[in-house]
């Protein structure tokens, strides 16, 4: 892997893998809503990573921050996909607001992201990854909306997988389940300190990621 893409980098589980991948000797275009976090990791990072602000569930903004990540690194060899956000509760308590928020920052974001992926190295080859969540997998408690996006996700994603079959681009699902990071904190339905640290689930990632001649993973 040379030229990376992460989305979600200034925070959590997207700044981690950042990390990681820079200690790796990678280089980094880093996505995220909130320039400020961004321009901190580029000031600690230096010149192996840029800073792309943009909001991922807007076809134009994605195809501009794709532009500018290709323009400064080249084409990517692996496309992370860590943007993501929560709404929790009871049903019946979600706003409007709410309900478009989960589903543009998760689900829209993922199918956009995939599909400038696949044009730009659908047919090269390269890896694409996407952090779903054990929430794609079973229904929790109070997480509905955000399992509703993940389940979204996971069908989008397979069916891509199966579209892709023949192709070069290898496309990787991973799914963690509790990670310690702010994304719990307009949250009091679960406790989050014994969760495992962004840092020990970056890890466990990048290597499951790293390409073997005769086998790869598929889903973590």
């Amino acid at each position: 892997m040379g030229n990376i893409i992460v989305t979600g980098a200034g925070s959590g589980l997207g700044r981690a893998l950042t990390s990681g991948l820079v200690a790796r000797g990678h280089r980094v275009a880093m996505m995220g809503r909130r320039y400020q976090k961004l321009q901190a990791l580029e000031a600690e990072f230096g010149e192996a990573v840029t800073g792309i602000a943009v909001d991922l569930s807007h076809h134009e903004a994605v195809e501009m921050a794709f532009a500018s990540a290709v323009e400064w690194g080249g084409l990517p060899d692996l496309v992370i996909h860590c943007a993501g956000v929560g709404e929790f509760g009871p049903i019946g308590v979600y706003t409007a607001a709410q309900v478009r928020r989960v589903v543009e920052n998760n689900l829209i974001s993922t199918i956009l992201v995939a599909q400038q992926t696949v044009r730009l190295i659908g047919e090269r080859g390269g890896v694409l990854a996407n952090v779903l969540s054990s929430a794609a997998q079973v229904g929790k408690a109070n997480e509905s909306l955000y399992c509703a996006s993940k389940w979204g996700m996971r069908g989008f994603l397979e069916s891509l997988r199966a579209e892709t079959k023949s192709s070069p681009l290898r496309l990787v699902n991973l799914y963690p389940s509790g990670i310690r990071s702010e994304f719990w904190d307009n949250s009091d339905h679960v406790d989050s300190s014994d969760f495992m640290t962004p840092e020990d689930a970056a890890e466990y990632m990048l290597d499951a990621l790293a390409a073997r001649s005769s086998c790869h993973v598929t889903d973590l």
